[in-house]
């Protein structure tokens, strides 16, 4: 029984979060594309335990209990781990963007991100590489990523060594 209203939890919230993708969709062609692709995760969602099998008769004349504990908390990681490549993805556009508005381009730019155990995600370091010949914009950039987004960078130019 309990499984059940695991079951119906998840459909419940799988039509929640369908609701509120469709809301945030703009109208025309993308709308259109989107009811599809909502429709489609929405019936995977109701299907997800008969396709993993239903509980199985044991020798024991009882029922065996579904595993959703193992699949949501792979679920759970999974997500999170999309989450924070996400969220580096979008750092990384920010900084690039912020100095290309400096006239600024660096060679590369790299972060280490991490979650705490109260699922926040955070910057532990935030280094950028700047071309050769730069060395005279390492001050620029410093203060200007930290001002944007309150992160210290660390700044080395091409062909120095890495602090």
């Amino acid at each position: 029984m309990n499984a059940v209203r695991i079951w119906a939890a998840a459909v419940c919230a799988a039509a929640i979060a369908a609701s509120i993708a469709q809301l945030a969709v703009p109208e025309g062609k993308i709308q259109k594309a989107m009811r599809c692709v909502i429709g489609l995760f929405f019936v995977c969602c109701v299907i997800m335990p008969f396709a993993q099998g239903l509980p199985l008769y044991t020798e024991t004349f009882g029922w065996e209990e579904p595993r959703f504990a193992e699949v949501t908390d792979d679920l759970s990681q999974e997500l999170m781990s999309q989450t924070v490549e996400r969220f580096k993805k979008n750092v990384y556009q920010i900084v690039q963007d912020i100095l290309n508005a400096q006239q600024i381009f660096p060679q590369k730019i790299e972060m280490d991100v991490h979650v705490a155990e109260d699922s926040s995600i955070y910057i532990s370091s935030l280094k950028i590489q700047l071309k050769e010949g730069e060395k005279h914009n390492i001050e620029k950039v410093s203060q200007v990523v930290q001002k944007e987004t309150g992160i210290i960078p660390e700044i080395w130019v091409e062909g120095e060594e890495v602090p």
